[in-house]
């Protein structure tokens, strides 16, 4: 029989504290579902208790110390990473404590906490978050097969194949494990996200004013529009800025886009090319593409929100993405995204229209599909209407419950 009980779930992560990686803020929004239903949950990782406390979470209750690197820290704390320094005795102790284990990474604390779990006879989740060529786009080595393909033989030995469950959280996941011979251990759980907060009432326009951190609620008078020719469209872009994300996709197209001069661009994110994006803007507003210098800002969640309300349309570049559910906290505010469309990204899945995908790194695709929806408000209204529910298909609240049930099934000596 299932077990019934409230479980003992270890959390394995390297640091659930980093800011700006989505991986971080996925696990912690489970936690807390978890321990709202009465599970137990612990955390081994890295992390001090004033970084807990500035994510409003608990400090871990297994804790380690930070691993450095000395040639390295600034390059993975740009990236949102941040590594645990392996404890056998801490290890030990948190895999003693569990009923199920349930590591978050495919790093060097996973693969001892698996190996540990093993000797203890501990039920082992492992989650797919990440592909090789997340980490090797970072040195421009995604495109090098050979690499990536000896850094998934590695998860796989150390990590997958020693977990009785493999969570995916898409399906282009699932498919690409399947060929490295993990189809019995598969099971396709999205990583979820909160439902849609109430829509703002008819004729109310939230503005966020990101440098000083207000908010404040506009007026419209009804029926109100901008003069002819003076319309501007928001288009929103939200994500880590690094190189597999490829915001500079985004830029490039404002050279090809017959509204390039109508269009203000607003990045949401933080990363290590920044700088190098500030300048690709700059250098379209001196050469007279854009007439509004696009924004880099930082936005917490209830920023977003607002950002997503004010949002014509929310372009997705990325080259590489496991799921990309930054994309659904925007489309569930009703927006119409364009997404890029490549074997590596499974974000393309939340398209409703196929003028809503574009080829990967193709900037002029890129700019055809943003002027196909720009070209046409009523067209774009009426799509946007589409997306108002799409987060229901991924509510956390369901995927947690599936998550769970396979906890139960492990803890209860069944595979899933």
């Amino acid at each position: 029989m299932e077990r019934t009980e409230p479980l003992k779930l270890l959390f394995v992560i390297n640091n659930l504290y980093t800011r700006g990686n989505g991986l971080s803020a996925s696990a912690r929004r489970t936690i807390t579902l978890l321990r709202e239903r009465g599970h137990d949950v612990r955390v081994l990782s890295s992390g001090s208790a004033e970084q807990a406390q500035a994510c409003n979470f608990t400090a871990p209750e297994f804790t380690l110390p930070a691993m450095r690197f000395p040639l390295a820290d600034a390059i993975i704390s740009a990236q949102g990473y941040a590594f645990a320094k392996p404890k056998r005795k801490v290890i030990k102790q948190a895999v003693a404590w569990a009923d199920v284990v349930h590591l978050e990474e495919p790093f060097g604390l996973q693969a001892r906490t698996a190996h540990a779990a093993k000797h203890a006879g501990k039920p082992v989740l492992a989650t797919y978050h990440i592909h090789p060529e997340n980490i090797t786009a970072t040195i421009h080595l995604d495109g090098l097969w050979p690499l990536n393909a000896l850094l998934l033989a590695s998860w796989r030995r150390r990590i997958y194949a020693l977990a009785q469950v493999v969570q995916c959280p898409s399906d282009s996941v699932r498919q690409r494990l399947q060929r490295w011979g993990l189809g019995d251990k598969l099971v396709t759980i999205s990583n979820g996200v909160g439902l849609a907060p109430s829509k703002p009432a008819a004729g109310t326009k939230t503005e966020y004013c990101a440098p000083g951190g207000r908010q404040a609620e506009v007026k419209q008078t009804p029926g109100e529009t901008q003069p002819e020719g003076e319309q501007i469209y928001r288009l929103l872009v939200v994500g880590r800025f690094s190189r597999e994300k490829d915001q500079a996709t985004i830029l490039k197209a404002m050279r090809y886009s017959r509204y390039a001069s109508q269009i203000q661009l607003v990045f949401a994110g933080r990363g290590p090319t920044e700088k190098s994006l500030r300048r690709a803007a700059s250098r379209l507003v001196r050469d007279g593409v854009l007439k509004h210098a696009p924004s880099f800002n930082f936005f917490d969640a209830a920023g977003l929100d607002t950002q997503a309300e004010q949002a014509d349309l929310y372009i997705h570049a990325a080259f590489i993405e496991v799921e990309g559910l930054s994309c659904l906290e925007v489309l569930r505010h009703g927006v119409v995204p364009v997404i890029a469309h490549s074997p590596l990204t499974a974000t393309s899945q939340f398209a409703l229209d196929a003028h809503s995908r574009f080829k990967a790194r193709d900037p002029k695709a890129l700019a055809r599909a943003i002027d196909y929806w720009l070209s046409d408000n009523d067209r774009r209204q009426m799509e946007a209407q589409k997306y108002l529910n799409i987060g229901a298909h991924y509510d956390i609240n369901d995927c947690v419950s599936r998550l769970e049930l396979v906890y139960r099934k492990l803890a209860s000596g069944k595979a899933s």
